[in-house]
């Protein structure tokens, strides 16, 4: 590994700590945070193990190393499975988690002898894995919330951002380049990670993280031909200003992870103890589709009165009936929620349709249960 490839590697390792810490808190209620988490781990993992596989070259290192790329197949899939709620094809269940033992077996009984076939069929198996993870985030992405729908394609482009960097890491192929495209797929990840929560989970949102990433480079490259370096020297100075300054992006946005926590209940708190003004206290209760009892005229009476029985509804299966889990999701989908707030439960059931953010739904079904406590005795 050249200077140059260890600093971005370096970048890379502390961006994907970054992101890491920023998701832990969101990671204890599990869902896709909880996944996400576990991405982010095995990423941070992968590049410090490449950084002590470049000081101190060993046996174990490079088995390590490769063992842990075996596996990131296998948690993205369950992290794009949990995103859009729904499984992926059992074939492909199948082929990650088969690859990841195989991989992870040769990785440690021939760590010695990593031959050319075995990197070209890790390659191909993590291409595989990847390009139906796209298609399956794509196919369903239906499915959810108008939040977490872009979040799936935020997802997706940030996978299809990503697999052409991964490529150029196995040297067989690319031989001749003079740093890697590994650390740069890592950014580009953890900069869609950071965007996971809340409105901001917009593909047009992380391309202009990309290209403000990239405008940095760009002008560090052309400070270095005014200044007529050495291609090679301008090179390496353009990919590092350009990993730097998504970094720099990283750090800045879960810098605020304590603002976005306090959520829906302190600005509810402050709120008066009425129902306009507790809905008008923060903007995704402000924002929020109201639905009537005249828009639900199509669904059962039964089945609206067990919606009307609970102070939130969201997608989650209940146990007791799969004709009303069937029905809570029609009913989000109908109107690209990821939760219904109950405003009222008879005579005629009243809603409010959320649209919440991908990355801490537990939190905020739990907090609009209190919310929806309050309205019941707001007058």
């Amino acid at each position: 590994m050249t200077a140059t490839g260890a600093l971005l590697t370096a970048i890379g390792l502390l961006a994907a700590l970054v992101a890491r810490m920023g998701v832990a808190t969101a990671a204890r209620g599990g869902g896709v945070a909880g996944y996400l988490a576990r991405l982010l781990t095995l990423v941070a993992l992968l590049l410090a193990l490449r950084l002590a596989g470049a000081a101190l070259p060993s046996p174990v290192v490079v088995a390590a190393t490769m063992a842990v790329a075996a596996w990131l197949p296998l948690v993205t899939l369950r992290l794009a499975e949990e995103l859009v709620r729904r499984h992926a094809p059992r074939v492909v269940k199948l082929l990650a988690l088969a690859g990841a033992g195989a991989f992870s077996l040769l990785a440690v009984t021939f760590g010695l002898v990593w031959t050319g076939p075995a990197l070209v069929a890790l390659a191909l198996f993590q291409a595989a894995v990847v390009i139906a993870i796209l298609v399956h985030l794509l196919t369903q992405r239906g499915t959810v919330s108008l939040a977490e729908r872009r979040a799936a394609d935020m997802l997706a482009l940030a996978f299809a951002l990503a697999l052409p960097l991964l490529a150029t890491d196995f040297a067989w192929a690319f031989p001749d380049l003079p740093f890697r495209g590994g650390p740069f797929a890592a950014l580009v990840f953890v900069l869609a990670c950071s965007r996971l929560a809340g409105t901001a989970s917009r593909p047009l949102r992380l391309l202009g993280d990309v290209l403000v990433a990239a405008g940095a480079g760009g002008l560090v490259a052309l400070a270095a031909q005014i200044a007529a370096v050495s291609a090679a020297l301008a090179i390496a100075l353009a990919a590092t200003a350009s990993a730097a300054a998504a970094l720099v992006l990283l750090v800045e946005r879960f810098a605020d992870t304590a603002a976005r926590g306090e959520s829906l209940l302190i600005p509810v708190a402050r709120a008066a103890p009425d129902e306009a003004a507790i809905l008008a206290a923060h903007p995704l209760l402000a924002n929020a589709v109201p639905v009537t009892a005249d828009a639900l005229t199509d669904l059962p009476a039964d089945l609206l009165s067990a919606l009307a029985a609970k102070p939130v509804v969201t997608s989650a299966r209940d146990p007791a009936s799969e004709t009303l889990t069937g029905a809570a999701r029609e009913l989000l989908a109908r109107y690209g929620a990821s939760h219904l707030l109950r405003l009222s439960p008879a005579p005629a059931p009243r809603f409010l349709a959320i649209s919440g953010g991908a990355l801490e739904e537990e939190r905020l079904t739990q907090e609009l249960t209190i919310v929806a406590r309050l309205l019941e005795r707001a007058p």
